[in-house]
């Protein structure tokens, strides 16, 4: 019962947040944009994917969701993290977490960690915490070769590059990616970690071979 409450006010936040997203209308939208442009973001992906492994919850309790809710934790304590330790103190909290991003940024990550910590199941095997980067990685690809086929554009919002991750050129660059990708794993590691030693209930190795 309990995480089929939190399953639910994770997909009516993600709604409201994506609802704000697409429409709201605001001279003091700051890291955001409105519409489709901003499908694009890792953020907006990683809480989209969130509300949609949390609508499956609410009806399917197989043990391949495990792998899923570890997936959208790490996806969302990703962007948690970034925003929380490298964006927030540079640009300010309070510009990071105004409007919509008060819940992509905040609120959906805190819930989602906890969810997954406090409440799920945690599969052990390392190829489970390896696959439950794969939302990052192809992200990551994507974001590439984008770029590759369209090059990196004009100025922002037109620019494919928007995270200017290509502004210290291609070497740099990947090197960003790794990191992220890194992140991401010791993210999932780090999760898996909590689930035991808060207590969470001993894994069943999810039935996916």
């Amino acid at each position: 019962m309990r995480q089929k409450i939190t399953n639910l006010v994770i997909v009516i936040l993600v709604g409201i947040g994506l609802y704000m997203t697409v429409t709201y209308r605001s001279a003091y939208m700051e890291f955001q944009m409105r519409g489709a442009m901003s499908l694009r973001y890792y953020t907006v992906q990683s809480n989209l994917f969130a509300g949609i492994v949390a609508l499956i919850a609410l009806f399917y309790q197989g043990k391949a969701l495990k792998v899923l809710k570890l997936m959208s934790a790490a996806a969302t304590g990703l962007t948690f993290a970034v925003v929380a330790f490298f964006l927030g103190p540079v640009y300010g909290h309070w510009r990071m977490y105004k409007n919509a991003n008060l819940f992509f940024h905040l609120i959906v990550p805190l819930i989602c960690m906890a969810d997954y910590i406090l409440i799920t199941d945690a599969p052990k095997k390392l190829k489970w915490k390896i696959l439950s980067t794969v939302p990052t990685v192809i992200y990551g690809i994507a974001y590439i070769v984008n770029i590759l086929i369209n090059g990196k554009g004009g100025r922002y919002p037109n620019n494919n590059d928007f995270y200017l991750f290509l502004r210290w050129g291609w070497g740099v660059g990947f090197l960003i990616f790794l990191g992220i990708v890194a992140v991401s794993f010791g993210m999932v590691c780090l999760l898996s970690f909590l689930n035991g030693k808060a207590g969470g209930r001993p894994a069943r190795e999810p039935v996916v071979e």
